[in-house]
Parts: structure tokens; C-alpha cells; sequence
């Protein structure tokens, strides 16, 4: 019988045709499709987010069908349950939908853990708490007359203007907006210009919505002059047909990022989105900054560093706007629905903060954005000074990606000079300090010169472990299989930590094992080295730069903008030091204790390790004065030393490749890590030997290896056993694992599984 709508009373006493709907709802592992009534006649239809009730528990789920009530079945109708609420009409298109469900299967997922994973949090699953009418916000006033002495700096005078303009105050996040820095407004509330305090705004104004707003839309940063390099590297972007890629393949400093905005500004002008990812967020405030000077009101922010409300007002705004955004954003950004997308731009490329390996689903953000603009449009740009070998080997007419190069920086200034440090023979000539001789004179001497320094160590705290002299036993996580590293410093509190699970526990005088006193840390992190440069220099001006100095909210935005204004003369910090900051007075880049970057047990260790050092070494000479660069190992005829001495990174492309090929290994193969966690160790390990068996006859099949099951690296977190399985096979070939819920439904309720495709750390 045909489906034919039907008038019935229902529960809430409205009248008319009753319609009922298919809803996907957490529930379970991967989801599953409960039926109700739409009885508000709210119109339901594909995409649209409600919220529902399922068992007593308020959900909000996606409908994925919505149909007349037949019928026969108008009996039945009393019985289903009604939907409450209808939280976002169209949130999911079919076409996005396709293409999510083609990554899910590709990243060996189910289709609803990649929604949840794409949509904003709280969007699928329970409930939130509700919107808070508003948030504390910092707001700024002038406390003097407008007849009053300005300060000399310009920038500071530019911003008290603004404050004038606005009525005397504004939120400071509207400053932030401006391209003004935190630092600014702090510096003026000392010298006693404005005031400071914390207010709560409504909703809207906090909202990332409006970023960019209240800026001035007629005093909008114009384009800058391009070089004949970055004119002909935007002209081989256009001639680009959609669905295609580009590498711009550019030296630090030579304007990739003016680049990406006057491409931008062309998408905008042919009525297309645009969306700028970056690897971390701690590089969204400069990315976000020049974004907002050129295009004013139309940038918006997505990332982790948002809150939640501030994601979904972003992702409402994609659906509902009718003039072109810019999206800047990190890695989960890449699902914003965007339509029509025109450009994807992916900065420092290489950097491996763009692969997802845990939670499910593991994906990389290059490879969604080249399948995303294939399917729907657009084109990508991928940008670095020291490309992956992936992207490289990508190049035609072997791969889809077009090279244009950037070989001269913006400043005329050449690429600083790398000065090696033997270690060694500062051991042989007495000289046992962490930081050299010719280190030391150096960063002595900067505060006469007027000029700063990067200082990057690869850890973060104090040291790396602590360890008996007596007996060699060192302090473990009792969780993990880690070493605690020590966090404080000699003059203050000192206590251990965990960097796997955060457990954290008190500084001990005595060895547990053999209770001797004899106990030292052992490595250095960012705190030593603020330390030992304080007892060493006396009035050299530090800032920490790593995860523990930049939490909450702008971070890294605030600390940066207070080194950018002088505050300070050295910035010692971890790998984020590396990428993308411009700093104009920064003259000296260094990198202590180099040989715990190049000897990780890792394949991409020695690609890694020489694009990071690539990359700190040009921070340095960006602005009018020269730059210098000062490695600091004991193993200085290191291939990947050598290639930093002479600069020569494609030479070194060009070996590693050569070596990867004749190993069979990726990117000239593929792999599949399967990891298993598991309360016991025993059940985790029987589990990781019948999966093995299952895969085996499927792997052979295919011509794939099978490696495993063996423990990992770090075998234990958190009180979690962990082993894995590594499937090596041909390049562009599947990987030969059964589709659906196969391989989880075999396993113990207690041992967890995770797939990760093609994995950055083996």
C-alpha cells in the first residue's frame, strides 16, 4: 500500500499530517537508527539535527530519513516516542555526507564516528549542559583625557586611538582582532593610560562569529608587492583546473604566507570560501592576524583552543553565510561545510600535528583536503620550507602535485650561517656546562646589541628523569613505561611528572631500591636551561615557550606578543619555537643537546630532526640584521648535520628517498598499525594473537606483511597494556582488512582496538 499521510491526534495535541523520522544516536559503538514521531511538524529532513529521548536520556542525533506514517501503522504511531527539539536544520549535506562516508571507510571506521569526529562537540551524543548567557571577557578602558601626552610608540598611540573611536573602551579580544597585542594593553595599564577588568559579554559578542567586526572594513591592510617569484608562483596556482594541488616548496622568509592571502582575496572576489590550516594553534594568532588585516569581519577561528559554543556559532555561520569566509583553523577544521570551497591552503605541511593518530578516526588532514577537493571542488595549496618526503614523492609526473619555488627571502637578507659546536671537545677542554662557551658569549652579548634569540630544547620541565647514582634505578610512571620527568626548579618546589597520563607525584630524597641519597636529574628541559641562564647571565631577560607556559585561552598569542614587544631577550622553548613565527629581531637561533633529536628509534627520525632544525634556523635574520644559527652535539658528521651545514635539503630528499625505495618502505610502500590497550596484559596479548591470525590468510592474500603482535614502544599507560600489529604492503593498494565491525567483534569487552592507516610513528 502506498505511503499516505494521515490525520491523527498526537501527544502534544497538534493536528495535521504526522511524519516520522530515522534519527542516528550514540549508542552502542558505532551508532545506531532509532524511529520518531514528528509530531511538532517541524518538517523534518535528511541532515537536520534534533533532540530526542532514548531510555530517559536526552540525545541529540541526526536524521537520516523522514517519511509520511502509513497507514496502517497509525496505530502504532501512539507508541513512538517524539522528537523534542530540532537543534540545526540542514547541518550535513548529502554530498559532504558522501565524501565523510568515503573517509570513514578509508580510515577503517564506521560512517558515525566520523560525523561525530566532523561535527562540533556536543552536536551527536548526550547533551550538554546549557549555554551560559554569557562569558568573562577582559574589557579595556582609557583612564586619561583625550588632552593628555600619547606614548611614544606608535602602535601603543594607534591603539589608544582605537579605544577613542570605540566610545573610550572595548573588549580587549576586539583589540586582539585588530593585529594589537596583549602585551600592548598590558604595557599601557602599567604606565596608567587605561584600565583593565573582567565583565561578562552576551553570547553573541564573545562568540567567534563576530571576530573581526568591529574592526575598521575601510582600513584594511592593501595587498603587498610581490616578487617575480611569488608573482609566478600565483600564476601556476590559477592555471591550475579545479580538483588540483600545488607545493610551494619556499625558503623561511620569502613570503609564502602573502601568498596564501592574495590567492585568498582572488577566491573571495569569484564568491569562494577559503580555508588556511595550520599545524598547531599556537601559529593561528599570526596566521589569524594578517588574515584579519586584509579581510576584516569575514575570518573566522576553528580549533580546540575555541570553546564549544564558539565551534558550533562558527560551524552555523559556514552553513548560513552568503558572502565568502576565511576559515583559519587547525586539522579538524578541514570538515567545515564550506560550499563552494575554493581554496585549501595547508601551511608547514610537512609537520606531522596534521595527522590524527588517536582517538578514531586516525586521518591526515593532506589527504582529506586532496580527497575533499576532488569530490567537490577547489584547489590545494601545500606549503613548507622543508617538505615531507610524501609530498615530494606526490610531484609529476609521478604524483598530482604541481612545484613552484620561493628561493629568496622578502628581506634580501641570505639564510643565516650554521655554526656547529663540537661538544666533544668542550668536554676534552673542561668545559662540562649544558650550554657551550660560544653559546654563552653570544646570548650574553644581545641586550647591547638591541637584538633577541631562540633557544630550543627538545624537552619540556626541568629534566628528563631522575635517576641513582648508587644502583641506576630511575623513577618510572607507576602507570606507564616512562621515565617521571622533574618539573620546578632547584631554588623552588621541585616535583615529578608524567607527561603520558599527568600523574604527578612528590620530588624523593632516597632510592627505593637500594636507599642510597644519590640521587640527580639527569637530561635538561626548558626549566634547567631558564635556570642555568639566569645564574649564568646576570640580567639577560628570559620567556618560556613550551606546552606549560602557554595554557589557556591566547596563550600563545599572549606570550609571543610580549616577546615581540621587547619584554624579553631570549625565548627558550620546545619544538613550537620552529614553526612559522616571524620575529623580526631575532638574530640567533640555537638548538641544545641536537643528538636527542636525531637518535629517536623512529624511520622519520632523520627527516624530522633536519626539518625542525631547518626551520628554528629561520627564525633567525628575518628582519634587517643578520642571522646566525649555533648546533649544539656531540655527533657533528651526522649525515643529517652535514645537510644543515650546507643547507642542501632537496640533496637530502633526494638520498632519503633513494634509500626508502630500495627498503621497500613508505611513502614507496604502505603500512596499517593496528593498537590494542587492555587492563590485563595477558588478555591484550592473546587478543593481539587471534586478531593476527585473522588477518594473516587476508594479508597474504594480498601480498601484505604481517608483523606482530608484539608490545609497544611504550608498552603501558596509564595502567593500560598495550600491544600492536603492523600490516606492510604495496603503495596504492587497499589494506586487507575486513570492512564493518568484523575485527572488533572477536575482541574482549575489556581490550579496546584502533586502526591507524598509514602511520607517521611505527
Amino acid at each position: 500500500m502506498s505511503a499516505t499521510p494521515v490525520e491523527s491526534s498526537q501527544p502534544n495535541g497538534a493536528q495535521g499530517p504526522v511524519r516520522v523520522v530515522d534519527v542516528w544516536l550514540e549508542a552502542g559503538r558505532d551508532g545506531r537508527t532509532f524511529t520518531y514521531g514528528d509530531y511538532q511538524q517541524l518538517g523534518l529532513a535528511f541532515g537536520d539535527l534534533v533532540v530526542v529521548r532514548l531510555r530517559g536520556r536526552r540525545l541529540q542525533g541526526l536524521v537520516i530519513d523522514s517519511r509520511p506514517l502509513r497507514v496502517e501503522t497509525q496505530q502504532h504511531s501512539q507508541s513512538l516516542q517524539p522528537v523534542d527539539a530540532l537543534l540545526q536544520r540542514a547541518a550535513v549535506d548529502p554530498d559532504w555526507r558522501t565524501w565523510l562516508d568515503a573517509m570513514a571507510a578509508a580510515c577503517h571506521t564506521s560512517p558515525f564516528r566520523m560525523l561525530k569526529a566532523a561535527l562540533p562537540p556536543g552536536w551527536l551524543g548526550q547533551r550538554g549542559q546549557p549555554a551560559s548567557p554569557g562569558r568573562k571577557l577582559w574589557w579595556v578602558e582609557l583612564t586619561r583625557t583625550l588632552g593628555d601626552p600619547h606614548p611614544k610608540a606608535a602602535r601603543q598611540h594607534a591603539l589608544l586611538e582605537s579605544l577613542k573611536a570605540a566610545g573610550g573602551g572595548a573588549w580587549q579580544r576586539d583589540l586582539l582582532n585588530q593585529g594589537f597585542h596583549a602585551g600592548m594593553v598590558q604595557s599601557l595599564q602599567v604606565k596608567g593610560y587605561l584600565r583593565r577588568e573582567q565583565r561578562i559579554a552576551p553570547a553573541s559578542e564573545s562568540s567567534l562569529e563576530l571576530q573581526g567586526n568591529h574592526s575598521n572594513e575601510d582600513g584594511l591592510e592593501p595587498p603587498r608587492d610581490l616578487t617575480d617569484e611569488q608573482q609566478a608562483a600565483i600564476n601556476r596556482f590559477q592555471s591550475l583546473p579545479d580538483g588540483s594541488g600545488l607545493l610551494l616548496w619556499g625558503i623561511t622568509g620569502s613570503g609564502k604566507t602573502e601568498v596564501y592571502l592574495q590567492l585568498a582575496a582572488a577566491e573571495i572576489a569569484r564568491g569562494h570560501h577559503c580555508l588556511l590550516l595550520t599545524p598547531e594553534i599556537g601559529l593561528i594568532p599570526q596566521l589569524a592576524d594578517r588574515c584579519r588585516n586584509r579581510f576584516g569581519r569575514r575570518v573566522l577561528e576553528y580549533h580546540s583552543g575555541c570553546s564549544d559554543g564558539e565551534r558550533v556559532r562558527c560551524w552555523r555561520r559556514c552553513l548560513q553565510s552568503e558572502e565568502p569566509l576565511v576559515l583559519v583553523g587547525t586539522r579538524s577544521a578541514i570538515f567545515l561545510p564550506l560550499r563552494p570551497l575554493g581554496l585549501v591552503v595547508l601551511d608547514e605541511e610537512h609537520d606531522s600535528s596534521y595527522k590524527q593518530e588517536s582517538p578514531m578516526p586516525c586521518y591526515h588532514a593532506r589527504d582529506l583536503a586532496l580527497d575533499r577537493i576532488r569530490r567537490q571542488g577547489g584547489r590545494l595549496l601545500l606549503g613548507s620550507a622543508t617538505p615531507s618526503l610524501e609530498s615530494w614523492s606526490r610531484l609529476k609526473p609521478k604524483g598530482p602535485l604541481e612545484l613552484a619555488r620561493l628561493s629568496s627571502r622578502i628581506s634580501r637578507q641570505p639564510l643565516p650561517p650554521v655554526r656547529i659546536i663540537d661538544m666533544r671537545l668542550e668536554l676534552a677542554e673542561g668545559h662540562k656546562q649544558l650550554i657551550s662557551r660560544a653559546l654563552m658569549d653570544r646570548l650574553a652579548a644581545l641586550p647591547s646589541k638591541g637584538e633577541q634569540a631562540v633557544v630550543l630544547v627538545p624537552r619540556r620541565g626541568y629534566s628528563t628523569f631522575l635517576s641513582c647514582r648508587s644502583c641506576g634505578e630511575v623513577v618510572m610512571c607507576p602507570h606507564c613505561d616512562v621515565a617521571m620527568t622533574v618539573h620546578g626548579s632547584r631554588s623552588q618546589q621541585q616535583w615529578l611528572r608524567c607527561h603520558w597520563c599527568d600523574h604527578r607525584a612528590a620530588l624523593t630524597d632516597h632510592c627505593t631500591a637500594c636507599g642510597s641519597s644519590a640521587f640527580k636529574p639527569f637530561g635538561a628541559g626548558t626549566q634547567r636551561v631558564m635556570e642555568r641562564l639566569s645564574e649564568e647571565l646576570d640580567g639577560l631577560r628570559l620567556l618560556r615557550f613550551d606546552r606549560d607556559s602557554t595554557g589557556g585561552r591566547d596563550g600563545h598569542r599572549r606570550l609571543l606578543a610580549r616577546f615581540a614587544e621587547g619584554e624579553a631577550d631570549v625565548l627558550v622553548g620546545t619544538q613550537m619555537l620552529a614553526k612559522g613565527m616571524d620575529l623580526p629581531q631575532v638574530t640567533l637561533a640555537a638548538v641544545l643537546a641536537a643528538d636527542g633529536l636525531l637518535h629517536r628509534p623512529d624511520l622519520r627520525a632523520g627527516e624530522q630532526a633536519l626539518q625542525l632544525m631547518l626551520q628554528l634556523a629561520g627564525r633567525a635574520g628575518r628582519g634587517e640584521k643578520p642571522g646566525e644559527v649555533l648546533i649544539q652535539t656531540y655527533c657533528p658528521d651526522h649525515p643529517v648535520i652535514q645537510h644543515l651545514i650546507d643547507g642542501r635539503y632537496e640533496r637530502f630528499l633526494e638520498e632519503e628517498s633513494t634509500l626508502r625505495k630500495q627498503a621497500g618502505l613508505v611513502p614507496y610502500a604502505r603500512a596499517c598499525l593496528l593498537r590494542l590497550a587492555g587492563e590485563s596484559a595477558a588478555a591484550t596479548a592473546t587478543a593481539g594473537t587471534l586478531l593476527a591470525e585473522q588477518l594473516r590468510p587476508l594479508c597474504a592474500a594480498a601480498g601484505w606483511q604481517l608483523l606482530g603482535p608484539a608490545p609497544a614502544p611504550v608498552a603501558r599507560v596509564a595502567g593500560r597494556s598495550r600491544w600492536q600489529l603492523l600490516l606492510h604492503g604495496p603503495t596504492e593498494t587497499p589494506i586487507p582488512l575486513p570492512q564493518g565491525s568484523v575485527l572488533w567483534d572477536r575482541l574482549p569487552k575489556d581490550v579496546t582496538l584502533s586502526v591507524d592507516p598509514d602511520p607517521l610513528q611505527l
